[in-house]
C-alpha cells in the first residue's frame, strides 16, 4: 500500500533542521547537497553547492523528506501539521519534550477521551500533533 511521508522545505537551514528532528525522534538521516549531483550544482549559483537539495530522515514507520530548494517563495502556515502517533506514554513525552526546545507549546500534554494529546510548533516554524491511544499496551 502506497504510504503517505511529509516534504519539508527550508530556508537554507534544512541540515540543521534535519539533524535537530534525528536528535528528537532518532532514526537514520540522509543528506544530499546541491554540489554532490552535478546536475544540479550546473544549474545552481556557486553559494547553492552546500545546500540540502533532499534529505530522508527515517525512524521506524517515521519518514520525514526535506529540502532547502523550492519553486515557490515559503510562506508559513497554520494549515498543515505532523502528526506523531505514539506507541507509548514514554515516547509522547519524550518527542513532545525534545521537539518543544526552542518552540511554542499550543496544547500541552492532556488526557483526552482516546488518549493523551498535545501540539506545538517547532523552532523551525512546523506544526506538530502528538497523540498516544490509551487502549495500546505499551
Amino acid at each position: 500500500m502506497a504510504k503517505l511521508n511529509p516534504y519539508l522545505n527550508f530556508d537554507n537551514n534544512c541540515r540543521k533542521a534535519m539533524t535537530f528532528y534525528k536528535d528528537c525522534l532518532g532514526g537514520e538521516l540522509s543528506l544530499q547537497t546541491v554540489g554532490e549531483v552535478p546536475m544540479m550544482a550546473a544549474q545552481m549559483p556557486p553559494e547553492m553547492k552546500n545546500s540540502i537539495l533532499h534529505s530522508q530522515l527515517k525512524s521506524g514507520d517515521i519518514v520525514i523528506m526535506a529540502s532547502d530548494l523550492n519553486r515557490d517563495k515559503r510562506v508559513e502556515g497554520n494549515t498543515v501539521h505532523l502528526c506523531i502517533s505514539c506507541n507509548t506514554d514514554d515516547e509522547l513525552n519524550s518527542f513532545f519534550s525534545k521537539l518543544s526546545v526552542g518552540g511554542k507549546v499550543t496544547d500541552p500534554l492532556a488526557d483526552m477521551p482516546w488518549g493523551r494529546s498535545g501540539a506545538l510548533t517547532d523552532k523551525y516554524g512546523k506544526h506538530w500533533i502528538f497523540n498516544f491511544d490509551k487502549t495500546k499496551k505499551g
